[in-house]
């Protein structure tokens, strides 16, 4: 912590720590809480875990392919995870578990995921957005320093924390806005130094990363301001698959569009792309966008 930024997240403790699991018995695992300052933990840290929990039970030339979460109730920030890993199914290409995240008697996710082999065969994808390179744009973390004194001290530990990745916004990152925005939004993105080991080490962390944004891409297009104390969001529900190898520590573009949204909820959904233009996973979220009469204190 510094007197510039008061809160004690440390990229490099979340890199090292966040999936240092401690197995108690067959497919259960715990994982001690990583220090923060957030009012309750970040979906994409505990979506990464449940992935991650789930691979460890899986023969290792099988690789995840999808991931279908629920979030159920907010999480802690220093209490520890508990993960329970159900072994549905074990064939010659597919493997299936059922994920359970706990803290205490309270349920944090539930997750189903699919891991299969990889196999040679036709490929193709969808073309990638045309928009700027990642250098020509500013980074997210020099645009919130420019108006971090207008953060509300709901939003600031959010926002203005240490991260580990570099987000690049292709359009003019909404904040105090009163007008309909268009129902898509790119950013480049990359972990910062080098993230080493297989892929599914890559995958866990692009599922971390996959938590960001896209649920506010679904607010603009309702004439929703993510930044008004009276919003009452959470993260509701989680889906992801991957197509393609990548590599998180080199750009990558996350393309993503609300195709609808309502009944106090808002849908986002996104395709990853590599720099060379394949697209390698994409994304659906659904959360709560609850706009109450009075501002919320002291919680997100």
């Amino acid at each position: 912590m510094t007197e510039q930024n008061p809160y004690p997240d440390d990229p490099q403790d979340e890199r090292e720590h966040l999936f240092e699991f401690q197995e108690i018995a067959p497919d259960r695992f715990t994982v001690a809480p990583v220090r923060s300052g957030l009012l309750r933990l970040f979906g994409g840290a505990i979506l990464s875990q449940c992935l991650d929990a789930a691979r460890r039970t899986v023969p290792e030339d099988k690789i995840a392919h999808s991931l279908h979460a629920y979030y159920m109730k907010p999480g802690m920030t220093d209490a520890v995870n508990e993960i329970e890993v159900t072994r549905e199914t074990d064939g010659r290409s597919f493997a299936t578990r059922a994920v359970r995240m706990t803290q205490g008697d309270a349920p944090l996710m539930r997750m189903m995921a699919s891991f299969k082999v990889d196999e040679d065969g036709s490929r193709q994808s969808m073309p990638m957005p045309d928009v700027p390179a990642p250098e020509t744009l500013e980074p997210l973390a020099d645009i919130f320093t420019r108006f971090a004194e207008d953060l509300s001290p709901r939003h600031g530990p959010f926002w203005l924390r240490r991260q580990q990745i570099d987000w690049r916004p292709v359009q003019p990152f909404p904040f105090r806005n009163a007008e309909r925005l268009e129902p898509c939004r790119q950013f480049w993105f990359r972990f910062t130094g080098t993230i080493d080991g297989p892929h599914h080490v890559h995958q866990r962390w692009l599922a971390y990363a996959s938590d960001m944004h896209i649920f506010q891409t679904g607010l603009g297009p309702m004439g929703l301001d993510w930044s008004d104390d009276r919003m009452q969001t959470s993260s509701l529900d989680h889906a992801m698959w991957f197509h393609d190898r990548f590599r998180v520590d080199e750009w990558l573009l996350y393309a993503m569009d609300s195709p609808a949204g309502g009944n106090s909820l808002a849908f986002g959904r996104g395709n990853i792309f590599r720099r060379d233009g394949t697209c390698v996973a994409s994304v659906c979220q659904q959360g709560l966008a609850r706009m109450l009469d009075q501002k919320r204190e002291g919680k997100l």
